[in-house]
């Protein structure tokens, strides 16, 4: 090359250091999108779904709310009243649960014509033992009795039993839970055994559930999962009571309760599209859809499965209990497989900075490093 006079080395050496800066600033920001916006953006975009507040009032997407109660702590208003004949229980054997839906104070009995059907069911009855191993979800009827609703259970193994039972008033959907029951009987009573996975295997099919880890306490969960046959195909699913999936979670302490159904449910019950998508990928769908995209076509390029958004009130274990009926399967009516699976619950995550946070860290080290590359000229011009 062209040798340089000491005009043209002074510049040189001038504007080396304006390239440095440059360079590592640039470098910098970048590092910045790509390791901190992109993955906020991509993994904690809210959608909206099913969460349950502290006060344990849970709301589903169709703005229904729902209440827990504890039978014991009723005093007044509504509440239901759980007995069980004979007593003592034993398994194996008929169990008669009587439920007595009334107001107190006064014990005065419910017309069953002020009580909605909620998921084709007047009442949903749900029961799990101490080690959260057995499992049932059964629907009790109306009797000639005002405010009874009865049916008769087995209980298969013995131990101590949780109850709630679910119903809808006046719009509102409440869910109490009733003194424990324990079942005589031979055999263990509990038998807890904890497994934090997320593909099983259920008559044959195969269930997958995925979430994004760890799991905070108040803060929205994305579960979604996918059903597929011994060949690894897509199971097309048939409704139980009114939606592809029941999902049922309890904290291992009983203290927590949800029951809950699929998010995007049409009229019908039945999800939009063929498929669901995860709301993890929202933010890609939707600039697909801004640049042109059919919003249907969108839906069968997504990811399969069956979304659900759970917030849980409290740190802890949780089982969790998805309930379905694959079309090809000979099942009873109100029959369902269930997979079964655990859950951990963190108090605190990891931190998740906010779109404004990182505007201004970009911001911030723009301009701590144009007086870095200030001081270092002067300094530099100094020297000379």
């Amino acid at each position: 090359g062209v040798p340089q006079n000491d005009e043209e080395q002074k510049i040189e050496r001038r504007i080396l250091p304006w390239r440095f800066w440059l360079t590592v600033t640039l470098s910098i920001l970048i590092v910045m999108s790509f390791a901190l916006y992109l993955p906020t953006r991509f993994l904690y975009t809210a959608s909206p779904g099913h969460s349950m507040t502290a006060n344990g009032t849970m709301m589903e997407d169709t703005h229904t709310p729902i209440m827990n109660h504890e039978e014991s702590t009723v005093t007044t208003g509504l509440t239901v009243n759980l007995n069980s004949t004979p007593v003592p229980v034993f398994m194996g054997t008929s169990t008669r649960l009587d439920f007595f839906v009334n107001t107190k104070p006064g014990n005065v009995p419910v017309p069953a014509e002020s009580l909605e059907i909620q998921k084709t069911k007047i009442m949903h009855v749900i029961g799990v033992r101490d080690d959260m191993e057995e499992f049932f979800h059964i629907h009790p009827a109306l009797t000639p009795i005002p405010g009874i609703l009865s049916i008769d259970h087995i209980f298969e193994k013995p131990g101590r039993y949780k109850i709630w039972s679910e119903i809808t008033k006046d719009g509102v959907t409440h869910v109490f839970g009733h003194p424990e029951i324990t079942v005589e009987g031979e055999g263990h009573t509990s038998n807890k055994q904890v497994f934090f996975g997320t593909s099983y295997m259920v008559n044959g099919y195969q269930v997958i559930m995925r979430y994004l880890n760890p799991v905070v306490k108040n803060q929205p969960t994305d579960i979604t999962f996918e059903i597929h046959d011994s060949f690894g195909q897509d199971v097309n699913l048939a409704n139980y009571l009114g939606v592809k999936i029941h999902l049922t979670i309890i904290k291992d302490d009983w203290k927590q309760f949800i029951h809950t159904h699929p998010m995007d449910m049409n009229q019908n019950g039945d999800t939009h599209g063929d498929s669901m998508h995860s709301s993890f990928l929202m933010p890609f769908l939707l600039e697909a859809k801004a640049n042109g995209e059919d919003e249907e076509s969108m839906h069968a390029e997504s990811v399969h499965g069956i979304p659900f958004q759970v917030t849980f009130s409290e740190a802890g274990v949780y089982r969790g209990f998805a309930q379905f009926r694959p079309a090809d399967a000979y099942l009873p009516p109100d029959e369902a497989l269930t997979a079964s699976f655990w859950v951990k619950v963190e108090d605190v995550g990891v931190f998740k900075p906010s779109q404004s946070f990182l505007v201004g860290s970009s911001l911030v080290l723009i301009v701590l490093f144009s007086w870095a590359v200030k001081k270092f000229l002067t300094v530099d011009s100094g020297n000379e």
